[in-house]
């Protein structure tokens, strides 16, 4: 990969493959085709227009260098889909929409900013071994730190998530964390976060739960289990006692997971009153008590 000469007509294209090859490659290319590629990076200003709403490439473009773009994109989706269907089928309000805009599109920068250093790093890192083999000085054996390591660590960026949003419910005492957690990945179960994975039996995980509707996760499932949630699609998903340090939570506490895996709601204790769990759904959903 290189930049495109100034005076592309007149370059010297063969050259240019034989220089990328390096000085020991001995080849004589013959170049039939140059296509030009222009490396785009932007953030659509909003992400939804009335029934339009944008994902994926047309709501970012994302530089290529660490592949950041297909899994914003993907994501992107995971956040909407639940979303629309909740609209579609009823159980939440059209309001709900709006949050995806506002949980999506910072996310969209934070990884644009990630895609644009990484291609900087890149071409230095290029550069840098450009001028080596000019000099004659011999490469390193392996890309050095802390390069690659910036380059290659992207889990802060896909499962690091936070989102801040009326689709999570959070202490109005406790100022929201920042989502700009770098690349690097710390697993919590705090609200606005992806809910981490925790084996729930010897073969099955936290993750294996979510998608279908909304998840509860409690030591206590038969104190929860008498709470009506009707008319949100819910299931109760018994959390060992061995986890719930890790969460948080008392016994009697619990955690209101989203279809997508991120967590809309905590009580570390039992829930204040019967309506606890039904307003907190409300509240996400957007949608009008019954």
């Amino acid at each position: 990969m290189v930049p495109t000469p100034e005076d592309a007509a007149s370059a010297d294209w063969p050259a240019l493959v034989s220089r990328a090859l390096g000085s020991s490659a001995d080849v004589r290319s013959e170049v039939l085709r140059v296509q030009h590629w222009v490396v785009n990076a932007f953030v659509a200003e909003r992400l939804r227009h009335g029934r339009i709403l944008l994902a994926g490439d047309a709501a970012h473009a994302i530089p290529p260098a660490g592949g950041l773009g297909m899994n914003a994109g993907v994501a992107d989706v995971h956040n909407l889909c639940w979303k629309l269907a909740g609209v579609l089928r009823g159980w939440a309000g059209p309001g709900l929409l709006e949050t995806y805009e506002t949980e999506r599109q910072p996310v969209a920068h934070r990884t644009l900013r990630q895609a644009v250093t990484n291609a900087q790093l890149m071409f230095q890192a290029q550069n840098r071994g450009h001028d080596q083999l000019q000099t004659g000085e011999a490469a390193p054996a392996q890309i050095e730190l802390p390069w690659s390591d910036q380059y290659f660590a992207q889990l802060g960026l896909v499962l690091g998530v936070t989102y801040h949003s009326d689709a999570v419910l959070t202490d109005d005492s406790t100022p929201p964390e920042s989502s700009d957690t770098g690349t690097d990945y710390i697993p919590t179960a705090k609200p606005g976060h992806r809910m981490p994975h925790l084996w729930l039996t010897r073969d099955r995980s936290t993750l294996d739960t979510f998608g279908e509707g909304f998840t509860l996760l409690t030591a206590d499932p038969a104190h929860w289990e008498q709470h009506s949630t009707a008319p949100w699609p819910l299931h109760i998903e018994t959390l060992p006692d061995e986890h719930t340090d890790l969460c948080g939570l008392s016994r009697h506490g619990a955690l209101l997971i989203r279809p997508d895996g991120h967590i809309g709601a905590c009580w570390p204790d039992r829930p204040p009153s019967d309506s606890t769990l039904r307003h907190a759904l409300t509240t996400i959903t957007r949608s009008t008590p019954t």
